[in-house]
């Protein structure tokens, strides 16, 4: 039994660090064999946009250490994903990564393998989308997101204070190993509004009635009872959200496969006509 601990934190031993390492710690409790990976050690460059990798159903071409890090992931059994919360979202190797496993498309090998979310923050009340990031990576992943925590501590390696904090990163990193020894990847942290990634960011649609988790994409009605807002999906919606296999596959089959078809049909026109826009405002690129 693997244990995966990824740190998107640029400070070492800070508090990101510190509570990794307590859940690994907790599921080495649990028997299992853990391993910390500081997402920035390595060198992950932006996604190219050219998509090979999705068209010739082969790993990613770009020259870094991005494919090191997704076979990590691959050969673990479970996740834990530690990242800091600065200006109300995760860190922007987050980003970069969740841009790249574009490349993954509907091949994962971490589908249905169990993971938890660690963000601590400074200030309270700057977290709206601190969880935002770090679900859209996982889901896209296919990876089974069991429990999220948000935990306050300021300053640099404050945490080791707050005996309650290091419990309950430990406590998520038990909760992590028993899911793999059981193969129960049920959620146990705290409910949100969606059902599915426990978020309660949510787009009001023009209707003023109708909401959706733009994470992932299922649409469901707002009422307003004893003056408290409930949101109902319908089963058949939950079914729909975006990072479903059936999803994937369809969002691939029938809006990317199809563009490469149009770009070899249109270059010849799209080639010579960027050529007004060469000299416009030239930076120096080829």
């Amino acid at each position: 039994m693997k244990v995966l601990g990824l740190v998107a934190s640029q400070r070492k031993l800070g508090n990101t660090e510190i509570l990794v390492k307590e859940a690994l710690a907790g599921a080495e409790d649990e028997g299992a064999k853990v391993e910390m990976i500081r997402l920035t050690d390595y060198k992950i460059l932006p996604c190219d946009g050219l998509a090979p990798c999705v068209f010739g159903n082969t790993r990613c071409n770009l020259e870094d250490d991005f494919n090191f890090i997704v076979d990590k992931i691959f050969e673990t059994d479970g996740l834990v994903l530690g990242t800091p919360c600065y200006i109300l979202e995760s860190t922007a190797i987050i980003k970069q990564l969740i841009d790249r496993v574009f490349s993954i498309n509907f091949r994962s090998q971490a589908r249905g393998k169990p993971a938890i979310i660690i963000v601590p923050y400074a200030t309270r009340g700057w977290t709206p989308f601190a969880f935002l990031q770090p679900n859209i990576l996982l889901l896209f992943l296919g990876m089974a997101v069991i429990d999220r925590a948000l935990i306050h501590a300021q300053a640099v390696n404050e945490v080791v204070l707050y005996d309650r904090s290091l419990a309950r990163a430990r406590g998520m990193g038990k909760e992590l190993a028993t899911a793999i020894k059981t193969g129960d990847a049920s959620y146990r942290g705290e409910s949100g509004v969606c059902p599915l990634c426990h978020d309660r960011v949510l787009r009001l649609l023009r209707d003023n009635e109708t909401v959706e988790c733009g994470v992932c994409g299922i649409r469901g009605k707002a009422t307003l009872k004893n003056g408290k807002i409930n949101v109902h999906f319908a089963e058949q919606d939950i079914q729909r959200q975006r990072f479903s296999m059936e999803n994937i596959y369809r969002h691939f089959t029938y809006h990317i496969k199809p563009s490469r078809d149009y770009f070899t049909k249109t270059r010849a026109v799209t080639k010579e006509k960027r050529e007004r826009y060469r000299e416009y405002l030239k930076t120096g690129d080829k």
